[in-house]
């Protein structure tokens, strides 16, 4: 069973997969072929599973992001997907339309405020602004962060007591 998270900060992938994903139900609903699923996690790669990432998502009461992350997700859509105009505008109105359905709190983390505290110093040389500016966002609320990066924000997120949440933590299989 999904664990129910009432607050949770979404880092810049599983948002991307997320958008994606309601691209590609909202171009179904007109008869379209998917498209870009291939271009996601292999867990994510049946309806089930995709269904029960969305809902768990869905079911968060309050999302945070950061500005970065919302920056990240042009190129990501430029990087991944390659759409042209009309698609690029149909994919920037569903993700648009998707981000006002969950009322996300995007919140802008400046870089001279995470760097005049000590303990993310050490952190923006490591990792970056963005991932250190969602571990202090998920410090500050005291919720969990959802991320696919095991390898760096997570290991950086654990050291400041911040419970990453990953893809088959919110995918469960039937």
């Amino acid at each position: 069973m999904n664990r129910v998270f009432p607050k949770a900060v979404i880092d810049s992938g599983p948002l991307f997969d997320a958008l994606v994903l309601n691209y590609e139900h909202q171009r179904s609903q007109y008869g379209r072929a998917p498209r870009f699923t291939s271009i996601l996690d292999e867990v994510l790669q049946n309806v089930t599973a995709q269904k029960q990432f969305l809902g768990s998502l869905f079911s968060i009461r309050e999302k945070l992001t950061t500005s970065h992350v919302i920056a990240e997700l042009y190129g990501l859509e430029k990087g991944r997907l390659g759409l042209n105009p009309p698609d690029l505008y149909d994919f920037r109105r569903t993700s648009i339309e998707l981000l006002m359905q969950w009322g996300i709190d995007e919140r802008l983390i400046r870089l001279l405020d995470l760097a005049s505290h000590d303990s993310f110093r050490s952190c923006l040389t490591e990792i970056g602004v963005t991932d250190t500016g969602l571990i202090d966002l998920a410090v500050r609320h005291d919720c969990v962060l959802i991320t696919w990066d095991a390898r760096t924000l997570a290991r950086e997120a654990s050291i400041r007591q911040v419970e990453c949440i990953f893809l088959r933590q919110l995918v469960t299989f039937v």
